[in-house]
């Protein structure tokens, strides 16, 4: 069982993290790198400022922290942010900043879906507590409005004209509109859920869900399935919809799916149980990598089935859970993948959606304190190299260079955020060069393994916190000029 401590401090770590992307009252940036599809652009548009489908999981997870600890600084936290949303709301209904790793942008389907989540989550706790949530619920009106004029029968870039009721076609995407407007329709209107919501969801789980196999197609390419990753967002937007209509059959395809998931769960070096990449559908040969770490949808439906009397997945739950706990960097933000050798595994986004789970797996009371937290984090894979502050952060890839300075939406330039400071990771080897103005304590969130060392050149004494795949933390002190440890040694 996951000591439930842990699962505290792993909140505080994270919410200091955030803390640090806050750029204005219920605003907060962050890097939309997708490594699902390995895009990028952001960092080469030099954005790095609010996207609202981040709003999803920061709102649902601060209203979780206030159910379960009382403390009216998350129901602020919560109410800033739907202010900031409805702020960012365009005259014809559409959020802007709503299309994630194609930032900066308007129009995303399931980005404008899952702010509307967001906003009535935020409306259901203030319903709860007495307060007035109709500002919040005129901007959900909005927006579901917006999305039927431009996106009922829409489809996408490989099926256009669909023949079927759908908004884009694909069904991670689509399943979120039907869970806003059933949480519509419990707090407001029922209308959208009625005429289109039910309809929808409905011929997804008849036509889109493979009961032999347990798997979900995607509906924007052929012969293609959903990828594992985002199972676990359908799941829990099918739980989502179980709760607001009570229907039997969303939980039941939700079961189906996540014995799926959990028959092609795999360990990786550091035993950590893992979700696998996808199926073929033709020959059932199954991909494991890459595999995304961060589950965080995945780990909140368990937990609701759980809570629904589905405890069989338990031992899912726990597992994934440890594996996000192992991979969490020293100072709060969560590694993508282990399997890309490339930025893709290192650059941290939001994840917003694993407060969420963090906050749903915690018992809740009052979050433990944290002792310290390291200034500097550092993670490599492959020829790139990640460095995160209070302040800023730096990427190097290669021979390039860029950082940003957080607080600044378009805070990112072409060149070193501090000159001297490097990492880079050649073979089995992470070398750290650390300058004068050096930190006190630095988190080397890169796993080391049998066979690996750390070479640091200081200019001064400094205490490493090191991430070893026998899972435990090794806290060491470096002297002023060169050191090697090896895994071996610890």
């Amino acid at each position: 069982m996951v000591d439930d401590d842990e699962v505290g401090l792993a909140i505080r770590r994270y919410l200091s993290w955030l803390e640090t992307w806050r750029q204005g009252r219920g605003l907060y940036g962050g890097l939309h790198v997708h490594s699902c599809w390995g895009v990028a652009t952001v960092i080469e548009r030099r954005y790095q400022g609010v996207t609202v489908s981040d709003y999803f999981g920061l709102v649902r997870g601060f209203a979780e922290l206030y159910r379960k600890t009382g403390d009216e600084a998350f129901l602020l936290k919560c109410l800033d942010m739907g202010d900031a949303l409805v702020s960012l709301q365009g005259a014809d209904g559409c959020f802007e900043h709503s299309v994630y790793e194609n930032e900066p942008g308007r129009g995303g389907c399931i980005h404008n879906a899952v702010a509307d989540v967001a906003l009535l989550t935020l409306s259901s706790l203030l319903t709860d507590e007495g307060l007035d949530p109709t500002p919040y619920l005129e901007a959900v009106r909005r927006n579901l409005d917006w999305i039927m004029e431009c996106w009922w029968m829409r489809g996408n870039a490989w099926l256009r004209s669909p023949h079927f009721p759908c908004w884009c076609g694909v069904t991670n995407q689509d399943l979120a509109v039907c869970w806003a407007m059933a949480m519509f329709a419990d707090l407001e209107d029922p209308s959208y859920w009625e005429r289109y919501g039910r309809e929808v969801a409905d011929w997804y789980l008849e036509h889109y869900f493979l009961p032999d196999l347990g798997a979900y197609v995607r509906g924007d390419a052929p012969d293609f399935l959903e990828p594992a990753v985002y199972n676990g967002l359908i799941d829990y937007e099918l739980v989502g919809l179980y709760e607001c209509t009570g229907d039997a059959d969303y939980l039941r395809v939700v079961v189906g799916n996540v014995e799926y998931l959990a028959k092609n769960s795999w360990r990786d070096e550091c035993g950590c149980l893992r979700i696998h990449n996808n199926v073929d559908p033709k020959t059932g040969a199954v991909a494991k990598r890459p595999s995304v770490i961060t589950q965080g949808p995945l780990l909140s439906a368990l937990r609701a089935l759980e809570e629904l009397g589905v405890g069989r997945f338990k031992w899912l739950r726990e597992e994934l859970l440890r594996t996000t706990l192992f991979y969490q960097s020293g100072r709060g933000y969560f590694r993508n993948s282990t399997d890309h050798s490339n930025l893709f595994d290192i650059v941290p986004g939001l994840r917003s959606s694993v407060l969420e789970a963090l906050a749903a797996n915690w018992s809740g009371g009052e979050l433990p304190e944290l002792n310290e937290l390291p200034d500097l984090s550092v993670d490599a894979s492959g020829d790139a190299a990640w460095l995160d502050a209070d302040e800023w952060w730096q990427l190097r890839v290669g021979r390039e260079v860029v950082s940003g300075v957080k607080r600044d939406p378009w805070g990112i330039e072409p060149r070193p955020a501090v000159r001297g400071l490097d990492v880079r990771l050649e073979g089995e080897h992470l070398k750290l060069k650390l300058p004068p103005l050096e930190p006190e304590l630095v988190s080397v969130d890169w796993v080391m393994r049998e066979g690996t060392s750390l070479i640091v050149r200081a200019s001064s004494r400094v205490r490493v916190v090191l991430k070893l795949c026998s899972g435990r933390r090794a806290v060491i002190e470096v002297s002023e000029g060169v050191s090697e440890v090896r895994y071996d040694d610890l």
